[in-house]
């Protein structure tokens, strides 16, 4: 999963491929130009992906700021 999600955001913020080795599950996407409309595209990717529906409270930059974090997002709708 962690994969997928990181390939999904490499993608969506168009990551050199230096920079996409440079992704961990801490890093702050924010510093690589994760913003509000970048944030909906991973989610939308995300949705696809894993037949999930992410709730409007949680289209949050602070709560898709690390791959760690938008792991636990698809997590809380994958139950």
């Amino acid at each position: 999963m962690e994969d997928k999600i990181k390939e999904i955001v490499v993608t969506v913020l168009e990551l050199s491929e230096d920079d996409a080795e440079q992704i961990t599950e801490d890093t702050d996407l924010l510093e690589y130009g994760l913003d509000s409309m970048t944030c909906v595209e991973v989610v939308v990717n995300l949705e696809e992906e894993f037949g999930i529906t992410v709730d409007e409270e949680d289209l949050l930059v602070e709560n898709m700021s690390t791959i760690g974090k938008i792991k636990d997002l698809v997590e809380k709708y994958e139950d």
